[in-house]
This record gives structure tokens, C-alpha cells and sequence, in this order.
């Protein structure tokens, strides 16, 4: 059984914050019910679902981002930071 934790505060922003940055980049609007889907060699998003390919961290939600989000691991604040600030640089090719 893959236990689930909940994910809270700034975990959260920080997807939010990638989630926009990927719009951006597609030059879409943003709508936390329909994410726009990305794939790059640190990172997956689409709908319920992200993945962070280095550890394969999954976090997932219903319906629409922020809703029964849970993450596959425990991670501390600082994981989760490190994990965001690669995937945001993985879109501006920041390597």
C-alpha cells in the first residue's frame, strides 16, 4: 500500500507557482481544473498528477489543484523547496 501525506502551505504555492509558470511558458491561461501539461527531463504535470522525475516524488489532487492534495513521501520543507526551484529551472534551462 503507497501511503499518502498531505501536502500544506508552502508545498502547495510552490506548485501553484510552477503550475503559472508553465502557462506561461505555453502562453495559456491558467485553470487549476485543467493544468496544462508538461513533460521535461526533471519533471511531469497534467491533470491530478505531478511527478518529480529525480526521486519520483508524486503529487497528486481531485478535481482541481489544491483539493485532497497528497504526496507519495514525507519530505521536509527544505525537499520540497529544493524540488520546485529544479523544476522551475528546468523550464528556463537553468542547468
Amino acid at each position: 500500500m503507497n501511503e499518502q501525506y498531505e501536502l500544506f502551505d508552502d508545498p502547495f504555492k510552490m506548485l501553484v507557482i510552477l503550475t503559472k509558470l508553465i502557462a506561461e511558458h505555453k502562453n495559456v491561461v491558467v485553470d487549476f481544473e485543467n493544468i496544462p501539461s508538461y513533460e521535461n527531463d526533471k519533471f511531469l504535470i497534467k491533470n491530478e498528477l505531478f511527478i518529480y522525475k529525480k526521486d519520483q516524488t508524486e503529487i497528486s489532487w481531485y478535481q482541481y489543484l489544491g483539493r485532497d492534495i497528497h504526496c507519495n513521501k514525507n519530505l521536509t520543507r527544505n525537499e520540497y523547496n529544493k524540488m520546485f526551484v529544479d523544476c522551475m529551472a528546468s523550464l528556463f534551462e537553468f542547468n
